[in-house]
């Protein structure tokens, strides 16, 4: 079963860039058992290699925008830190309903913006 779960992580890493997160949080803790700190844990061990696949992939099909990799970077470095604390301060169920909140949140604003598209061209292509 974790076998699966890290295949459907992978590949939607792979296919939509979210890391893979989104599946491997909560089939870890429903499918699996894992507490949320744990699991939220083993989603951000699991999202390094994919990522590390995910971006060479990308360079090397030339969608990085290395600039704005720049820029961003620091700061994600410096909120993870402090998330990473936070996280660990809080009741295991305050934080997987704040993960809820904020799954619910992306996934709705998604599907707004997705519904909201005329053309469903890739982006960036001439």
């Amino acid at each position: 079963m974790a076998l699966l779960i890290g295949l459907a992580g992978g590949f939607a890493g792979g296919l939509l860039g979210i890391g893979g997160g989104a599946i491997y949080v909560p089939a870890l803790v429903i499918i699996l058992g894992q507490g949320q700190h744990t699991a939220q844990g083993i989603s951000l061990v699991a999202i390094v290699p994919t990522a590390i696949v995910g971006t060479l992939t990308h360079l090397r099909n030339k969608n990085v925008d290395v600039p704005a990799v720049i820029q961003v970077v620091p700061g994600a470095i410096v909120a993870a830190i402090v998330a990473g604390f936070i996280a660990n301060k809080l009741d295991a169920s305050v934080l997987q309903r704040i993960f809820a909140v904020v799954m619910t949140y992306v996934a709705l604003n998604t599907i707004w913006s997705a519904l909201r598209r005329e053309s469903p061209a890739r982006e960036g292509t001439d």
